[in-house]
Formats: C-alpha cells, sequence, structure tokens
C-alpha cells in the first residue's frame, strides 16, 4: 500500500470515528430518556400490580397460618382420642380434657387469639370469650350482616371436611363493634366436633399497610438513587466516549487475541468466521487423519456432520454457550461422537464462532467409571461398619496332646483351615494350615510330635459385636490369618478369616454375587433373596445413598436371573440358537425394590416353532424358579413364558412397529414397559438389534410422542385416604424422563442416567435436572427404608405408607413434589 493510500484510509477511518461518538453521544441521551420513562413505569406498575400481589402474598400466608394453627388443635382432640382408644380414659372423660386444652390455648403477639369448638349440628362445646354459647344450639346464630356462621362452618365441613369461612365478630378491644372476620374450620369425625380459629381482617390489613409504606418509602430511596445515577451519567458522557475510543482500538486487536485463546485451549479448538475455519489450534489438528498443518480456509461442513445452518440457527442466545452433539469428519477413529460447544463473539466487522469439541463416549465413560467406583468405595465402607458376627465360621477343636499327624486328618475331613487347641475345656492356642506348613520344616518337629509345639499363643480374639474394620486391624496389628470370636459370655463360639474380611471390604456385591453363583438349587438363592431387605437396612443406618441400594438390589437380582437361565437351560436342554432373555419396567431400568414382580421376554434368533416350543418351556421354568425365589409373577401376564413375548427377533420388530405407527390404548401402555428394555443374559447383538430398529422406527412419530405425552399427563398423584402411595408419584417422573429420552433418542434405560444424559446435552437445565434428582431420590429412599421395615417385621412389602408413618417434614415434601410433577408434565407437552 502506498503512503498517499495509508493516508486517504486513516482520514476516511477518523471521519467514521467522529460520526460513531456523535451517535454514541446521542445513544445516552436517548438511553437517559428511556430510563425517565421507565422509572415512571416502575412507579405505575408498583401500584398496579407489585402492592395488589404482595397484599394476596399476605393473605396466603395469614390463611396458611391458620390452617396450621387449627391443625395444632385438632391434634390435641386426636391425642386424647387416642388415649380413650387405648383405654387410658373414657370416651367423656377425654372429650372434657381435649375441650379443657384446646380451650386454653393462646397465640398472638398479646396471646388474645384463641380456638373454639362445636359439635356437627352444630352446639357450642367451647367458646373462651362466649360462655354464654356453650352447650346453646347456633344453628340459627348469625352476625349482623346474616351470615349463619356456624351452621356455615357445619355445612362445610360436612362436604368438604375442612376449609375456610367469613363472618362478622365482635372485636377484642370493642365488643360494640362487629368486624369482619376470617377462620378456619377442621372437622373431627370421630366426635362429630368442629374446632376452628380466625384472624380479623381489619388487623390484616393494617399489617399490609405497614409494609405498604416501607416498601414505599424503600421505592422512593430507590428512584432517588437512579435519577442521582442518570444525572452522573449524563456528565460523564465525554469521558465515557474518550474511552469507547480506545475501546475501538483495543478492538482491532482482538481477532489475534481470540487466536490466542484457542490456541492456548487444552481441548481441540477452533474460529470459526462466515463458514470458514480462520484459526484451530494443535490439539484439533492432532485429531484429524491428515497431517495438514493448518486448517485456515475449510469449510465448516467438511469438518463436522452438523450442518453451518443448524449451528447458526440453534444459538438461541448469543451470550450463552451451546452444545451440539454431531460427528467429527476425517477423524483418526473414524466417525467420532463429539459434542460441540459453541460461543458466538463479536468482532469489529463481523460475526466469529469459538468452537470447543469433547469427546462424548470418553466423557461417560469417565463419569460412569468414576460413579461406579465412588458407590463401590462406599459401600464397602457401609459394611465394613457391620458386626464381625455376620462372617463367623464354626471352630473345630483337638485336645493339646493330639500328635500334628492326626489334628491335619481332622482338618482335612471338615475342610478347615484352622483348628482350636484345647487344654481342659479351655482353648489355649490356635494353628492354621499355614502354620502347619511352616513349622513342621523343623527338624525338632514330627508328625507324631504333639500340637502344642506349632500352636500359636495366647490367643486373639475379638467379640462378635465388633466392627468389621476393627477385625482388619486387629488382623494386621498381630499379622495373624485369624480371629477367635467370643460371645456376649466371652466365650470363644468361631472364628473370622482375615481373607474373608479383605473380600468383603475389596468387593463386597461381587461376594454376594459369587455366593449366588455358587448355589444348585432354587431354595439356596431363596435364603440369599431373604438376606437382602437386612443388608439393605443395614447400609441405611450408614448412608442416604440410593443409587447404592439400588444398584444392590439390582445386581443381585441380575445375579439371580442369570443362574436361574443356567439352570433352567441344564433341565430343558441347550439352546436350539442363540437368543436373549430381557428385562422390562423396573428391572430394564435398574431400579428395583424389594416389592418387584417379573417383567421379562425373549427374543430368539431362528424362526421357527420348534424354537419358540423350547423357549416357551425354558421361560416357563424360569418364570416358575423365579416366583419360588421371591420374584412374583407379573399380574398382567408380562413374562417370558407368555406366547406373546417369546418371539422370533423380526416379529419384535412388527410389535414394536405396530405400537409405534398406531398409538392407541394398550399399543402405548405396553410400548412404555418394553422401551425400559435391558439384556439380562444372551446374546447382546439380538436387542442391540431391536433397540436400534426402535429408535430409528421413533424418529418424527409425533403421534406416538403426543400419545404418550398424554400417559404421562394423566398420572396425578395424590393423598388417598390419609395414604400416600409411592409408586404414584415415581410414575410421572420416571415417564417424563422416559419421553424425553425416546424423543431426543437417548439409549439409557435408566432414569438418572437418562436425566445426566439430558443435561449433557443441555435438554435440560442443571437446576431442574437437580430438582428431579432430589426428588426421585428422596421416593426411591422412602419407598425402599419403608418396605424393609415391613419385611422385618413379617409384613408384606408395599408401595403405600400410611400419613401417620411419616413425619411433617416427609408430608410437605410430598405435597411439593406433587407440584413440581404438575410442572414437569406441563413442560413436557412443549417438546412437540
Amino acid at each position: 500500500m502506498t503512503l498517499k493510500n495509508k493516508k486517504l484510509k486513516t482520514l476516511i477511518y477518523n471521519n467514521i470515528e467522529e460520526e460513531n461518538g456523535e451517535k454514541f453521544t446521542s445513544g445516552i441521551v436517548i438511553s437517559t430518556v428511556l430510563g425517565v420513562v421507565s422509572i415512571l413505569m416502575f412507579i405505575v406498575s408498583f401500584y398496579a400490580i407489585i402492592i395488589p400481589m404482595f397484599e394476596r402474598s399476605v393473605m396466603d400466608r395469614k390463611k396458611e397460618m391458620i390452617h396450621e394453627l387449627t391443625n395444632t388443635a385438632w391434634s390435641v382432640l386426636a391425642e386424647h382420642d387416642e388415649a380413650f382408644k387405648a383405654g387410658k380414659i373414657t370416651l367423656d372423660g377425654a372429650k372434657v380434657l381435649a375441650a379443657e386444652e384446646v380451650g386454653r390455648m393462646r397465640y398472638g403477639s398479646e396471646q388474645k387469639n384463641y380456638f373454639w369448638i362445636t359439635t356437627t349440628d352444630p352446639v357450642m362445646i367451647n367458646h373462651p370469650y362466649r360462655p354464654d354459647l356453650n352447650g346453646k344450639n347456633l344453628v340459627d346464630f348469625a352476625d349482623k350482616h346474616g351470615n349463619q356462621l356456624f351452621a356455615d362452618a357445619a355445612d362445610l365441613v360436612n362436604e368438604k371436611g375442612e376449609g375456610i369461612i367469613q363472618y362478622y365478630w365482635k372485636k377484642k378491644a370493642d365488643a360494640s363493634n362487629e368486624v369482619p372476620k376470617l377462620s378456619y374450620v377442621k372437622a373431627y369425625p370421630a366426635w362429630n366436633w368442629i374446632v376452628g380459629t380466625g384472624i380479623y381482617l381489619d388487623d390484616v390489613r393494617q399489617e399490609i399497610k405497614r409494609l405498604r409504606d416501607k416498601l414505599l418509602r424503600i421505592s422512593v430511596l430507590i428512584i432517588g438513587i437512579i435519577v442521582v445515577v442518570l444525572v452522573y451519567v449524563l456528565k460523564q458522557t465525554r469521558i465515557i466516549e474518550g474511552k469507547r475510543r480506545d475501546a475501538v482500538n483495543e478492538l482491532r486487536l482482538s481477532n489475534q487475541k481470540y487466536k490466542s485463546l484457542v490456541g492456548a485451549s487444552t481441548e481441540g479448538t477452533l474460529m470459526v468466521v462466515e463458514r470458514k475455519v480462520v484459526f484451530a489450534n494443535s490439539k484439533f489438528i492432532s485429531l484429524l487423519d491428515s497431517e495438514t498443518e493448518s486448517l485456515v480456509g475449510t469449510d465448516f461442513s467438511e469438518l463436522f456432520q452438523l450442518s453451518w445452518d443448524e449451528m447458526v440457527s440453534g444459538i438461541k442466545n448469543p451470550n450463552q454457550t451451546h452444545a451440539f452433539e454431531t460427528e467429527l469428519l476425517k477423524s483418526k477413529a473414524g466417525y467420532q461422537h463429539i459434542v460441540a460447544y459453541v460461543t458466538q463473539v463479536e468482532q469489529s466487522d463481523s460475526t466469529a464462532y469459538i468452537v470447543v469439541i469433547k469427546n462424548i463416549t470418553e466423557k461417560n465413560r469417565l463419569r460412569l467409571d468414576t460413579q461406579k467406583l465412588s458407590e463401590d468405595v462406599q459401600l464397602s465402607l457401609q459394611l465394613m461398619n457391620q458386626p464381625v458376627k455376620n462372617l463367623v465360621n464354626e471352630n473345630i477343636y483337638c485336645d493339646i496332646n493330639m500328635p500334628i499327624g492326626k489334628v491335619i486328618e481332622l482338618m482335612k475331613s471338615k475342610r478347615s483351615e484352622v483348628i482350636s487347641v484345647k487344654s481342659n475345656e479351655e482353648t489355649v492356642g490356635v494353628v492354621t494350615d499355614k502354620d502347619i506348613r511352616n513349622r513342621l520344616m523343623n527338624d525338632s518337629i514330627t508328625m507324631d510330635s504333639s500340637i502344642v509345639k506349632i500352636m500359636t499363643s495366647p490367643v486373639i480374639s475379638i467379640n462378635q459385636g465388633a466392627l468389621l474394620y476393627e477385625a482388619v486391624l486387629l488382623f494386621r496389628e498381630h499379622n495373624i490369618s485369624h480371629l477367635m470370636v467370643t460371645n456376649h459370655n466371652n466365650t470363644i463360639n468361631g472364628n473370622i478369616s482375615y481373607l474373608k474380611c479383605l473380600e468383603m471390604q475389596n468387593n463386597s456385591l461381587t461376594f454376594l454375587i459369587q455366593e449366588i453363583q455358587k448355589c444348585d438349587v432354587i431354595s439356596d438363592m431363596r435364603n440369599i433373596y431373604n438376606k437382602v431387605p437386612v443388608l439393605i437396612q443395614a447400609i441405611f443406618t450408614s448412608t442416604d445413598n440410593i443409587s447404592s441400594v439400588s444398584r444392590i438390589i439390582t445386581s443381585i437380582a441380575d445375579a439371580i436371573n442369570k443362574r436361574v437361565i443356567e439352570m433352567a437351560i441344564a433341565e430343558v436342554g441347550q439352546p436350539p440358537c442363540t437368543f436373549a432373555f430381557i428385562a422390562m419396567g423396573s428391572e430394564g431400568r435398574g431400579e428395583q425394590t424389594l416389592k418387584t414382580d417379573q417383567d421379562n421376554a425373549i427374543i430368539f434368533a431362528e424362526p421357527s416353532d420348534d424354537n419358540k416350543q423350547y423357549f416357551l418351556r425354558l421361560s416357563t421354568v424360569i418364570n416358575e424358579n423365579l416366583h419360588k425365589i421371591g420374584y412374583a409373577r407379573c399380574e398382567g401376564d408380562l413374562m417370558a413364558g407368555n406366547p406373546e413375548w417369546c418371539n422370533h427377533v423380526d416379529e419384535w420388530k412388527e410389535i414394536f412397529s405396530t405400537w409405534i405407527n398406531n398409538p392407541v390404548g394398550l399399543n402405548v401402555l405396553d410400548g412404555s414397559l418394553f422401551f425400559d428394555m435391558r439384556l439380562v443374559f444372551g446374546d447382546p447383538q439380538l436387542s442391540s438389534r431391536l433397540i436400534d430398529f426402535v429408535y430409528e422406527e421413533l424418529k418424527g412419530k409425533n403421534e406416538f410422542f403426543s400419545q404418550l405425552i398424554k400417559t404421562v399427563a394423566s398420572s396425578k398423584p395424590a393423598f388417598e385416604n390419609q395414604r400416600v402411595d409411592i409408586k404414584k408419584f415415581l410414575i410421572p417422573i420416571v415417564g417424563y424422563l422416559r419421553a424425553k429420552a425416546l424423543f431426543y433418542s437417548i439409549k439409557q434405560t435408566n432414569s438418572m442416567m437418562r436425566l445426566n444424559y439430558l443435561m449433557a446435552y443441555d435438554l435440560i437445565s442443571e437446576s431442574k435436572a437437580q430438582e428431579i434428582e432430589k426428588m426421585y431420590n428422596f421416593l426411591m429412599h422412602l419407598r425402599i427404608k419403608c418396605q424393609v421395615s415391613l419385611i422385618l417385621d413379617n409384613d408384606w412389602p408395599s408401595n403405600s405408607i400410611s400419613l401417620n408413618n411419616l413425619t411433617a417434614i416427609e408430608q410437605e415434601t410430598l405435597r411439593n413434589i406433587i407440584k413440581e410433577v404438575q410442572k414437569l408434565q406441563e413442560e413436557l407437552q412443549t417438546i412437540l
């Protein structure tokens, strides 16, 4: 460029800058005018919207207050009724005591607010400030405006059980004047009583006025501050203009700064302007299959399966980073599944996009490995806090003078690694198989020598009530392989092995599964299954981690299913072709509780009538044995032994296609259950083929999703007859996550994994995901805890819980969940 051209360019640039400066100043003035208009609008909205909304809020809180206070008085009646039912007092005595206690109850700043009691006739039982009404029939009693308040209260509770009435009543400070009053009344049906309390509306209005005046003063102060700031801004216009010019100069360097940012990133990162790559860091280039040193000028579509237009249109908020799931083309690993995190940045003359890529497969694998490791550690720690008596082995004994050779024969016959040495009925030493191997090498000791020559003494013991981790510390302290275990009388009654303790510590869940794999008869598996509630109760005492509990229940169920299938094959004969045994419903999601039935099916590879008959015979044996162990038959017969659910893979595809393309009634319900399918045993390729077909078939089927969403919305959790069914609370949450996962082709079945993937893809906000997770964990914890308690009390596990068995906090949490579930159901309808 010539010197003349450079000067000309500088002159033009300066003229443009002066014009921009004038526009900037005008913009400040316009902003100031808009600020004043905003203040006026705020004042109007303050009186028209904020104040009325505030008044409604205060009134709602007052109503809630008298509601809770009435419940408090109501509980006094219930308490005395329980005393009567327990035979401690007579019914008349209980009523008298209850009426007196409620009559003495006061609240409020002056302790003058009270409770009154009538019958449902209505007849006054007790009114602290109107004793003249006590014992009178009040059916015709009315205030000065004709409100028959006591009769109205009786009509209300007879219809709804409880509620609010409004009437006029004499003021405490001015008995000659009746003023509006609001009362909450609630029936105690067992006695045909009504208890109530109320607030004077003019007191509430006075309180609202005081708070409103305070808000007004604060608002005036805020407006004053805003005016001062606006004046200050006007005075600073020229200063800001100068700073703006400096900022423009700095902006010229922004492109190079962004390039430096991209280059320094530890993730694969590139910068794109108008579809073309302007810079890519070495990390991104290293992911591609070519030896290219620079990608400058490369079109965006040559690098990603995601189109440029899809990316640009997908950025709804330029101030946020957006995630796009796509494929990286020309990758060294072939088509690589990634998430591209795109941030829009403005430059002086164009819009640029910073693209950071992450390998989604690796990301999820690391996350799952970390989660599993965390759960393993927690589970190990929890079980190491259990008493040693759970691992005690029975002792075998020998006399102190018995020859070593005889002792070895005795240990072999009893299959024991350790023997206790007795003298005069007292255990004086211990010998292990390791002791025999090591100490027999001494020339002075032979097989005819007395066992006393190689025994370890004194005996190291631990009480059966000690914890496993205490036993491990003792093993290490004394460098021994076995500890004797004493009972509450301090008498040795068994031993515990260091190896077994370590096995429990290092991989407790594997230890349980290995026990199942050793079973040869159904009754042995039944015995292990019966121990699960005790194990779950032990874990509940030391953690609230519901995923550990679910993992144990599911892993044990899977191990039992696999062993039962192996035993069934041994009984029926080898299968004629490959097959897959799949679980659906809660087992398919890995969310089984202690009250669960069978939901399973079979997919087989080669179509023929003989093959189907074989797998039906096999399934019948499997279903029967699972039932014997404790997994009840499905009431709807959704089991592999039903010919409907034992099919060749192509028949399964037809079934799913029918459900998806004819989304009516049972098709949607059946499909919902089967969409949670998970392989338990057999050929993974068969189940994968079916799952891939299903997700491909679902694409674009809005009518199916519309019906599925309606099914989720139709589930309304509620309190019913003083009981709550926790499963009914979980169904819409699980259904919400299932519908979203299916719609966005997320092939996970576990609800929390579906939630994690939805959050990872920015399909659910992190705050909403945390809220859903809290609700789910609370409900699952409550459900399993109740079932454990029922089983240990020799009762049948249930999903229904009496409200009397729930704390006030738990009940309130359930009420909040009802509201949140309704929001989820409403939000779900917007995905189509």
